[in-house]
């Protein structure tokens, strides 16, 4: 039996995706957007008259890190008033990040059951093998009967939302979900990648998430579309200062450790924008901010196949870049980092392939890197033969929750008897194992000690109890090991 593909969620995750300026700027007559940090970490009194009398307005802020978003039609009067500034440290383009997710079709027309038993809808989806992503993490579910976390514990998910009414997971949605997209009123999921990642987490249905008794709260930062970066900055803040124990980001893109310079198009003036990337500043004020509240912070490696500990290779193709999408008045100097991921603090993830009796290998998508990654999760492919692909190899991809009233895969629908389940791929599809695992594990220490462990406890536990894969010991593609939340539980 073959079914046509089109409706399949089976989405490769490219969370790297394009870094995108938020606004043209070919000339002084366009509004432009800037990220404005400031010396002092916490907003001056201020801020606003420093902002105003350079010629901007001040769009957006995050207060606790001394940090704006400013727009302006006199960019370069901007830049040279702010950069002359004394109350400011740096100032940069305003940066957006795009969900990038091109589909990908087994054979390009068509998919197939055959071969697969249907589970009738009565039935659960986990226990008939199909989540061999969570079945490796947790040591075929066993880890599920030592600890499977409780709500004293709240992982806060920086993404698209949730679908608060799916049954896997509305009784591990927490109160307090918030969304950061202008425009928007709640934290409703219009993309599906939010719910996706969540089940990964804390499923407790049909399908399981490696903690499927952990709380999750929705922290949105995209629509259907991109996010600006100072939205996820200002959605760290509030997570943090909301008391989650834990922040997933399945998200990320390329940013510049060193020098932005501006050039009037008009006058030929070029403008040194500093030394230190305003951009940058501002992930690693906010990493610091969320990692002193105790909080664990993990996030995708990133899909573009590069090598992470080889930063300066990256910094040509993004001056290429900038010059091919029109933004001519911008070059950059210095190495080109994968944010958050690299930013210090951050559990990094790169995602493996497998399951259904096949070896545990690299993503071929997935970032890797000395130095870089620190553990490896299940992230999914499409399949060992990979780039010959066959017309089930979706299976080798991450099965989890999306939401009920969006797009539904035929395929999934036709194996399971109802919507709400799906297959994605990427970076993006690991971090939650690991975010998952984490949660699980503070949670077992707090019940066992009335105290939660701190973020480089938690780190340093996860590591340590991992499952060695490619040499032996620390290695570029799988860090310290594939995670392995039954061992960190038992150990």
């Amino acid at each position: 039996m073959k079914k046509t593909f089109k409706s399949m969620v089976i989405l490769l995750v490219l969370a790297l995706a394009f870094s995108t300026f938020s606004t043209s700027m070919a000339n002084d007559s366009v509004e432009a957007s800037f990220l404005v940090v400031f010396k002092s970490e916490t907003l001056p009194e201020n801020a606003e008259q420093v902002v105003n009398e350079a010629g901007g307005t001040i769009t957006y802020e995050v207060p606790e890190i001394g940090v704006v978003e400013a727009t302006t039609t006199s960019p370069t009067v901007f830049l040279a008033h702010m950069l002359d500034s004394q109350e400011v440290r740096t100032v940069g383009p305003s940066l957006a990040v795009d969900l990038n997710l091109p589909e990908f079709s087994v054979d390009e027309e068509s998919s197939s059951t055959t071969g697969h038993e249907p589970v009738p809808v009565e039935e659960n989806i986990w226990e008939a093998g199909w989540q061999w992503d969570i079945e490796q993490v947790t040591n075929q579910f066993e880890s599920h009967s030592v600890h499977t976390g409780t709500h004293d514990v709240v992982v806060g998910v920086i993404d698209t939302g949730f679908d608060f009414n799916h049954p896997d997971l509305k009784n591990n949605i927490v109160p307090g979900s918030k969304t950061f997209v202008p425009g928007t009123a709640d934290a409703w999921d219009a993309h599906s990648h939010g719910t996706h990642v969540a089940g990964t987490i804390a499923a407790n249905g049909r399908v399981k998430g490696v903690a499927p008794d952990v709380g999750v709260r929705a922290y949105r930062v995209f629509d259907t579309g991109s996010a600006q970066q100072i939205w996820i900055t200002n959605a760290i803040i509030a997570a943090a200062n909301d008391g989650v124990d834990v922040i997933n980001m399945s998200l990320g893109g390329t940013r510049v450790k060193g020098q932005w310079f501006y050039t009037d198009e008009e006058t030929g003036e070029r403008i040194n924008l500093g030394n230190d990337a305003a951009d940058i500043v501002a992930y690693n004020r906010a990493i610091r901010y969320a990692i002193n509240k105790d909080v664990t912070v993990v996030s995708s490696a990133g899909n573009s196949g590069q090598d992470l500990s080889n930063p300066a290779s990256v910094t040509e193709w993004y001056n290429q870049n900038l010059q091919e999408s029109g933004e001519t008045q911008y070059e950059v100097k210095g190495a080109t980092f994968y944010v958050p991921t690299q930013i210090p603090g951050v559990i990094t993830v790169s995602a493996t392939g497998g399951g259904f009796g096949t070896d545990e290998r690299l993503a071929f998508y997935s970032n890797y890197g000395n130095g870089a990654v620190n553990l490896g999760a299940p992230g999914g492919d499409l399949g060992p033969d990979y780039p010959e692909i066959n017309e089930d190899d979706y299976k080798y991809l991450v099965l989890s929750t999306v939401p009920t009233y969006l797009s539904q895969s035929s395929v999934a629908v036709e194996l399971f008897g109802e919507g709400g389940y799906g297959w994605k791929g990427g970076t993006s599809m690991a971090s939650p194992q690991v975010a998952g695992a984490a949660a699980a594990y503070i949670s077992q220490v707090y019940e066992e000690t009335g105290n939660k462990p701190s973020p480089s406890q938690v780190k340093t536990a996860l590591q340590q109890t991992a499952e060695d894969a490619g040499k032996n010991g620390y290695d570029k593609y799988y860090g310290h090991g594939i995670v392995n939340i039954y061992n960190a539980l038992t150990r």
